[in-house]
């Protein structure tokens, strides 16, 4: 009986060890939200810029997911080109979505060039949180 508790309890250990171990060998604290309003691309980017600070060498990819229709205001090249310099600076990634811009008639070509398409914004999310593990906040 003792011997199995000795047993259990090196095997407990051995997977809390490895399990720590997993998590100092290399794995990138990733990110990504959604918002509806470009106004919050500036505070998002500068809570970017905090946690690429904080993670260190940990901070890997940082997206933010733009949909609905104020995607609108994402033509407004030189308006975008404020937010799309800093994102840029950042290291941030802008998407916005195909669907949302199609609704409203929107080329790919009018957007800024920084900015990219995706499929579908909700599905973009899911996908990265489930298959990427990115830690993922909607506004």
């Amino acid at each position: 009986m003792k011997r199995s508790i000795g047993i259990f309890m090196v095997l407990i250990m051995w997977g809390i060890t490895g399990n720590a171990q997993t998590n100092l060998q290399g794995e990138m604290n990733n990110y990504v939200v959604s918002t509806t309003q470009i106004p919050q691309l500036q505070p998002i980017i500068l809570t970017a810029e905090a946690l690429k600070e904080e993670d260190g060498a940990k901070f890997g990819d940082f997206q933010i997911v733009m949909y609905g229709p104020n995607v609108n205001e994402l033509t407004s090249k030189e308006e975008m080109e404020t937010y799309t310099a800093k994102a840029k600076a950042a290291g941030v990634a802008i998407f916005v979505c195909k669907i949302s811009i199609g609704r409203l008639g929107i080329e790919p070509g009018e957007l800024h060039e920084y900015i990219q398409v995706v499929d579908h914004a909700y599905t973009h999310l899911l996908q990265l949180e489930k298959d990427k593990n990115y830690y993922s906040l909607q506004l």
